[in-house]
C-alpha cells in the first residue's frame, strides 16, 4: 500500500500543485513529522490502536488545511485514504476518496482516486464492484496513467484467479481499447504507447504473430519520428525465441544495425547475428 500511495506524487502530479511562495523547507519539515507517524501504521497496521489512526489522520487533515495548495497536501490526502485501507476501514477510505474526486478537477488525481476505491472493493473480495470502478476509469479517464494501465490490470487479475476465458476476453477488450486510442490520436506518444501495449497483450496471449504485427505497425508509423531500435530488438527476439524464425530475426537485427548504427543495442544485435 505504501508503494501505491508513493506513486501519487510522481510524474505529472508534481506539476499540479505548487507552494504558492511559502517556505517549502518548513512545509516539508511539518509534513515529515506527521508522515513519520503515518509510517508506523503502514508498517504494522494490526499493531496500531484505533485512536492512533484517528490522531494521525487529524494531523494530516490539519496539514492539508494549513497548506491546501502545496503538492504535499495532495500526498497527505492519499495517505489518509491509504491509512484507512491498510486498517481495513474501507467505507471511510471510499468516503475520503469520493471527497477527493469532488475536490480536485485533475484527471490524474481523479483516476487514481477511483482506482483506490476499486482496490478497496477488491481487497474485500468484491470484484464486481471493483470492476465497475476500473471500467469507470477506462471510460472517463482513458488518457491518464491509470487509464492506460487498467485494461491490462483487469486481464492480469483474471490470470491470477486462473480464469483463462475471462483473461483472454479481457485482453481482447484491452487490445480493442488501445487500437481505438491509436486511431484517434495518430502519430502521438499515446499512439506509440498504445501499439506497445497491444503487442504486450498479444504476447500475454501467446499470439506472437499478432504481437510482431503490432510492433511492425509501430515501426512503420513512427519511422523518422521516434527511434525504434528497441522495438526492432523486441521484434528480433520474438522471431528468434518464440516463432523460431531465424531469417526474420536476422532481418530485424540487420535493420537495427543499419538504421541505428550508434544505438547501444548494436553490440547485442551483432552478437545475436553471430549465433546459430
Amino acid at each position: 500500500m505504501k508503494k501505491i500511495v508513493s506513486l501519487l506524487v510522481l510524474g505529472c502530479l508534481l506539476l499540479i500543485l505548487n507552494g504558492c511562495g511559502q517556505d517549502q523547507y518548513l512545509i516539508e519539515k511539518d509534513y515529515w513529522q506527521v508522515r513519520k507517524q503515518a509510517e508506523s501504521i503502514f508498517r504494522n497496521p494490526p499493531g496500531s490502536p484505533p485512536n492512533e489512526l484517528e490522531r494521525v489522520i487529524n494531523q494530516l487533515n490539519k496539514f492539508i488545511q494549513k497548506y491546501p495548495k502545496n503538492i504535499l497536501a495532495l500526498q497527505a490526502e492519499f495517505n489518509i485514504a491509504g491509512l484507512y485501507i491498510v486498517k481495513q476501514e474501507y467505507d471511510k477510505a471510499r468516503q475520503h476518496l469520493n471527497s477527493m474526486i469532488s475536490k480536485y478537477n485533475q484527471p490524474e488525481i481523479r483516476s487514481e482516486s477511483v482506482f483506490l476505491i476499486g482496490n478497496s472493493y477488491q481487497l474485500q473480495d468484491r470484484w464486481e464492484q471493483a470492476l465497475e470502478q476500473y471500467k469507470k476509469i477506462i471510460a472517463e479517464y482513458p488518457l491518464t496513467i491509470r487509464g492506460l494501465d487498467i485494461p491490462v490490470y483487469i486481464a492480469q487479475y483474471y490470470k491470477s484467479k486462473f480464469q483463462p476465458d475471462k483473461m483472454m476476453n479481457a485482453f481482447q477488450e484491452a487490445i480493442a481499447h488501445y487500437s481505438s486510442l491509436a486511431e484517434k490520436y495518430p502519430g502521438s506518444p499515446l499512439a506509440f504507447k498504445s501499439y506497445t501495449l497491444i503487442s504486450s497483450c498479444y504476447g500475454a496471449m501467446k499470439n506472437w504473430e499478432e504481437a510482431v504485427k503490432a510492433l511492425n505497425t509501430l515501426v512503420e508509423k513512427f519511422k523518422g519520428k521516434v527511434d525504434t531500435d528497441v522495438v526492432l530488438m523486441d521484434i528480433a527476439l520474438i522471431y528468434k525465441r518464440e516463432l523460431k524464425d531465424t531469417a526474420k530475426a536476422k532481418e530485424a537485427l540487420e535493420k537495427l544495425i543499419k538504421e541505428y548504427p550508434k544505438s547501444r543495442l548494436v553490440k547485442t544485435a551483432r552478437t545475436l547475428l553471430e549465433r546459430p
